[in-house]
Order: C-alpha cells, then sequence, then structure tokens
C-alpha cells in the first residue's frame, strides 16, 4: 500500500489563510503595541561597557599542568596574596589548561587587582597570575527588521537562545536539505540556494506537467473542493517549504526580513510535496538524493547535505522504504530532523516520526509550554518553537513566504505554527553544530548533543517533550572533551593593556593536542611580554586537527597612548 503525506503545516484556525499573506512592511506599528503586552524586547548581544573588575585570578603553576603540588601551591599563594591586602581567597576551580582559579571576597579593579597580582608571582612556586575578567558576546544583534518579533530566536525562557551560537559559528559550509513543496524565489533564500531536485512523479500532484526535473520549484500546492478528499474544501497556497527554509537560513543582518537559525548554512531544495501532499516513495527518494546516494536514472547530487530536514508526515507506522531511506542518509552522514506532528497525541502514531536513527521535534508555544496541538510522547526527542497563534498571530513563527494565492507572486513574509516550524530550528542547530566540528561529527554525536543541551521547557509537558527545549547557545559551547577523538578546539590567547611597555603582556595557554606560533615559531605556555601588534597562531599537534570551525589566529595591537585599549582575543 502507497503513503500519502502531508506538510505538517499550520494547524487549521479561521485566521490561518489571513495570515499566510501578512506581509514585513506591516509588521512594526501593529506588533509594537502587543509585544508591549507579552514580549520583552530582543536582548542585544553586544558587549556592555567593560567593567575591568573581576573577584577572580588565574594562577599558573611552575613545571605546568600536572604538578603534583600545584591545588597547594595556589591556595597558599591565594592566601598570603590576600592577607597582606587584608582581603580573602580561596582556589574554586581547576581549568582545562592545568591552571588554578583563585576567588577573592570582593570585586579588585585599577592598582588593587595589580596589587593583588604582584603579591601572587612573588610566591615561590608561581608561574604566572593574570585576571580572570569577564567575556561578553561580540555579536551585534541582527539588524533584521523582523528579528524584533522572532521570539523563537532570542526569548530566554521560550525561544532557542541563538545569539551565543552565533558568536561561535554561523553555519557556513554546511548544506542543509529541505524535503518539502520547494521553494520560491525570495530575496533572503536566493543567494543561500544550491541547486536542487523535484522528486515528485505524478504530474497532476506536481503541476509542472514533466515529472522528475532539475526544478525544485514550489508550483503551488493549492486544492478545489473534493480534489484531496470527498467533502473536502478547498485550499489556498501554503509555500510551506519557502517558510521552512527561512526558519534555516534566511540571510541575516542585511537590514531587511529576518534572521535564519543558520544564516550562512547553504539550502538544498527537494521537493517531494505537490497538491494534497505527497507519496511517500518520493519522500524515501528525496532523502536519498538529498543524502548523496543513487536514485534510479537521476545525477547524483553534488553536494551532499550533512542536515536533513523534514516537516512531513502521515498516519502509522515507520515502512521500511522510509527507514531504509533515513538509514542510508545516516550511514552518508547526515542527521535527518522531523515533525512530531500536529494531532496533540502520541508521536509514535506519525511517520516519519516513529521512524529509527531521526531526531523528532515536537512544537512549543511563547509561554515555554508545549503547543496545544504538538505531538508528544516517548518518540520525541528535543522540542523547539513552533508558535501558537489562537491569541496574537504574532505568537507564530514569522519566516519567508510568497503572497500568491494559488501560483507564486511576489515576495512575503508569514507567521505560522506547527510541528513543521519547530523541526527547522533543530535543523538550524545542527547545521551551526556541522559547520563547527567539522565532517567526522556523526548524526548521533549531533543528537546527543542536542539532547544533553536541551532544557525543560519553562511551560511545562507533563505529556513528553523529549530532553526538552533546544538551547543552541549551550549546544555550541564546546570543549575538546564534547568533540569525536582526535578533533581539538584550542584555547584563546588573550591580551592584557597596562599601556606600559613593561606590563603589556599576552598568555599562551595550555591546550590539548595544539601549539601556539608567533613569526613561525613555537611558544610555550605562559605569560609572555606584549609590544606592538602581536599574532599569534594555533597549530595542531601530529595525530590531532583543529575543529572545523575554531578560531585559530589572534591579533592584538598594544597601546602606546594615555587611553588603554580594551582586552581581546
Amino acid at each position: 500500500m502507497t503513503h500519502r503525506i502531508s506538510p505538517r503545516t499550520a494547524v487549521a484556525l479561521s485566521l490561518a489563510a489571513v495570515l499566510a499573506h501578512t506581509t514585513l512592511a506591516a509588521l512594526p506599528a501593529q506588533a509594537d503595541n502587543e509585544l508591549d503586552n507579552i514580549r520583552k524586547t530582543p536582548p542585544r548581544a553586544a558587549a556592555p561597557a567593560v567593567d575591568p573588575a573581576t573577584d577572580q585570578f588565574i594562577v599558573g603553576i611552575q613545571g605546568g599542568p600536572g604538578t603534583a603540588s600545584e591545588s597547594a601551591v595556589t591556595s597558599e599563594a591565594a592566601q598570603m596574596a590576600a592577607g597582606r591586602l587584608g582581603i580573602n581567597a580561596q582556589n574554586v576551580k581547576d581549568t582545562a589548561a592545568g591552571t588554578q582559579v583563585v576567588k577573592t571576597s570582593r570585586p579588585l579593579s585599577g592598582a588593587q587587582a595589580d596589587a593583588f597580582l604582584a603579591e601572587l608571582r612573588s610566591v615561590p612556586g608561581v608561574a604566572y597570575a593574570e585576571p580572570d575578567m569577564k567575556m561578553y558576546p561580540t555579536a551585534e544583534a541582527p539588524n533584521d527588521p523582523g528579528y524584533q518579533v522572532q521570539w523563537n530566536l532570542w526569548d530566554d525562557a521560550a525561544g532557542i537562545r541563538v545569539p551565543g551560537a552565533w558568536d561561535v559559528n554561523r553555519g557556513e559550509g554546511t548544506v542543509v536539505a529541505v524535503v518539502d513543496t520547494g521553494i520560491t524565489s525570495h530575496s533572503e533564500l536566493d543567494s543561500r540556494v544550491l541547486p536542487g531536485f523535484d522528486m515528485i512523479v505524478d504530474a497532476a500532484n506536481a503541476r509542472d506537467g514533466d515529472g522528475r526535473d532539475a526544478d525544485p520549484r514550489d508550483e503551488g500546492d493549492w486544492f478545489a473542493a473534493d480534489q484531496c478528499g470527498v467533502g473536502g474544501q478547498d485550499g489556498t497556497s501554503s509555500w510551506h517549504g519557502t517558510h521552512v527554509a527561512g526558519t534555516i537560513a534566511a540571510v541575516a543582518n542585511n537590514g531587511d526580513g529576518i534572521a535564519g537559525v543558520a544564516p550562512e548554512a547553504r539550502l538544498l531544495p527537494v521537493r517531494a510535496l505537490g497538491a494534497c501532499g505527497g507519496y511517500e516513495s518520493d519522500v524515501a527518494d528525496s532523502i536519498v538524493w538529498a543524502a548523496g546516494g543513487q536514485v534510479a536514472a537521476l545525477p547524483i547530487n553534488p553536494n551532499p547535505a550533512r542536515v536533513i530536514n523534514l516537516s512531513v508526515g502521515g498516519d502509522g507506522p515507520c515502512s521500511s522504504t522510509l527507514q531504509n531511506a533515513i538509514s542510508l542518509a545516516n550511514k552518508a552522514g547526515a542527521a535527518v530532523v522531523v515533525a512530531a506532528g500536529n494531532s496533540n497525541r502520541p508521536a509514535s502514531r506519525m511517520s516519519p516520526a516513529n521512524c529509527r536513527k531521526v531526531i523528532t521535534v515536537a512544537a512549543s508555544g511563547p509561554n515555554g509550554a508545549r503547543a496545544p496541538y504538538s505531538n508528544y510522547g516517548d518518540d520525541v526527542d528535543v522540542t523547539a518553537p513552533g508558535g501558537d497563534i489562537k491569541n496574537e498571530y504574532v505568537e507564530g513563527i514569522l519566516s519567508t513566504s510568497n503572497f500568491g494565492s494559488t501560483t507564486p507572486g511576489l515576495e512575503a513574509y508569514a507567521f505560522m505554527q506547527g510541528t513543521s516550524m519547530a523541526a527547522p530550528h533543530v535543523a538550524g542547530i545542527a547545521a551551526l553544530l556541522m559547520s563547527e566540528v567539522g565532517s567526522k561529527y556523526t548524526p548521533e554525536m549531533v543528537e546527543k548533543r542536542l539532547e544533553s543541551t536541551a532544557r525543560p521547557l519553562s511551560g511545562g509537558c507533563p505529556e513528553g517533550c523529549g530532553h526538552g527545549l533546544v538551547d543552541a547557545a549551550k549546544a555550541l559551547d564546546l570543549s575538546t572533551a564534547d568533540l569525536p577523538s582526535g578533533i581539538v578546539l584550542p584555547e584563546a590567547v588573550t591580551f592584557t593593556d597596562k599601556d606600559g611597555v613593561k606590563k603589556d603582556t599576552f598568555t599562551v595557554p595550555s591546550s590539548k593536542g595544539v601549539e601556539y606560533l608567533r613569526d613561525g615559531k613555537v611558544l610555550g605556555s605562559g605569560v609572555l611580554p606584549g609590544s606592538g601588534t602581536v599574532t599569534v597562531t594555533a597549530r595542531a599537534l601530529p595525530k590531532y586537527s583543529l575543529a572545523a570551525g575554531a578560531t585559530s589566529q589572534w591579533t592584538y595591537t598594544f597601546s602606546t597612548d594615555s587611553a588603554p585599549a580594551g582586552p581581546a582575543g
């Protein structure tokens, strides 16, 4: 028996057809008053003015990491230095670099901090000491006007907290396949789109009259009364694939529209759904082709996807056809992200949500609770914002769309809701992880990372929402211990500018599998004198490789006038 698959779109509401054609131009005037009542202002990711005061200091011990008495030496040094200044201090933790962190009973700045550091450095056994300064996100909040209502990206309680992840990675180089209704031309997407494919065999369903071809454009999925079943009403085109694609990778910081979760990722549109949905066999072939596998009579995809988004589903168990396609994609290195479904019932009753080797995503609303339409239960792995527009349209998910009611018209933006909208948030975070770590990061590792860094839903989900709401910032807060064997993340070189030739320094960390060079010469770890412009480069030691997105070079120009430059890293 052949199963038909439907897009997991916005839950059917009388408002939905109107919202699908709400343009961004109408948003600022309409949204401001409503947002005052329901949503706080999106936080700026830019750093605040730096307060040089700190109550933590880093101490390196002579002999380096592994020195048997390092903790005792640090504890003694902290107590001696603090006692001379009339304060208290204690050793609070070890770092991955093998140094110790000392915490004082109150913050110190200026001359007090210099005096405490001098006392620490004078204790026998101490190789160096430096302030453990607070760091702040450096990425500016994007200037896209729609970002102000993209609560799903930035809200601390109900969003995925993506601004912190953007400090680390924006998805560059990762290919994300969108197996859906196809895609329409849109200024927020066109520069990100790779050549895709139309997998719909049935010409009537495809509407382009020529079966499978290399044109994945969305021809419109509108339908007449009774076309999709006896007694069914007519419906306008959803532009579902375009909406999903925008959530994943809409261009950010271009002063227009919205921002995608992974705004520098590449989109691979694969059209499998047309009027009245699509066939499971077409969806399965789409998965295989997207991952770089062979589909009979079709050319091999030259841009295999590392992430495949399936905001689609149908009733029943996972078929062998779908499971085999998903398993092949996993083996090829592609993480498959699927929507849990919009039936307010266990996801185990929906396919491909109940397949193995997928990341099944439930939907949450702006109140931080499971959205009332979202499926739930043991087959759900994680949850992401899907919106809930029963009260106000701005509580839905804003993304790219089209004005056409049947065939494509002018580009537009629309609020929609559904697990279809939740899944691409997770696909976007997966793209960020793949871009940051590189080709050795497997789909299983991606799923484990998403699950281990998810947080409980603030509004609750007693029915079961997997490991919780995904957290992009936490997921991208990687260390070498989180990476595949042999992949390393260099710790940052730091610079201390005292605006004095004898006091200016930079600190080279001790980082597993990494050596640091200046002017081609390998540097030892510790505090070194700095002046002029200093450039330090990290290089992997034999048998190691740097993570694909790792920062591996740091440059700083020390100040020589009366206004010291701020710290950099």
